[in-house]
């Protein structure tokens, strides 16, 4: 009976220890793969796992529909950013990555976390008068340092300084 029990045991934990990694692009939705197909032949971007987790969905667009905020990197300067998808008709909006945003620049390298803001909030500024949101929009911070709101507005991305 032992001798079962051992031989169950080892075969689960081997095929636990050659258990292969899931790519990121594979943990993404179909149109969001198209989206960053189409993308990457106008822009040498792929998605990059840095951080955890590496992709938020909300109303970013204002559609109703689930958008995604993809982290990214460009492979031929390295530099990161965001991609915002679209589940509509909207071209995506890069951020980061080699595409300056206030006082965020073209690489997020930086970034050390972030999170969804919801739509309705007025998050605190220091540097310019706090807006509103219309949409959900993207906060990006370096731990103990700098943060910044992300928003789109009329399909283009909008920083507001949030701290240092």
């Amino acid at each position: 009976m032992n001798f079962k029990l051992a031989s169950v045991v080892l075969l689960f934990a081997n095929s636990i220890a050659f258990a292969q990694d899931v790519s990121p692009r594979m943990q993404l939705p179909d149109w969001a793969n198209k989206q960053l197909d189409s993308l990457s032949k106008q822009e040498s971007i792929e998605v990059n796992s840095r951080i955890n987790p590496f992709v938020w969905r909300g109303n970013f667009l204002g559609a109703g529909k689930g958008d995604l905020a993809v982290l990214v990197k460009d492979s031929k300067s390295n530099k990161e950013g965001i991609v915002f998808l679209s589940h509509g008709k909207a071209k995506p909006v890069i951020v980061g990555a080699g595409h300056a945003i206030g006082n965020g620049g073209d690489d997020f390298s930086w970034l050390e976390l972030w999170y969804v803001e919801d739509k309705g909030t007025q998050p605190h500024s220091y540097h310019a008068k706090s807006v509103k949101l219309h949409n959900d929009g993207i906060v990006v911070a370096k731990e103990g340092s700098a943060s910044g709101l992300i928003y789109l507005k009329s399909g283009k991305a909008v920083w507001q300084q949030q701290g240092d």
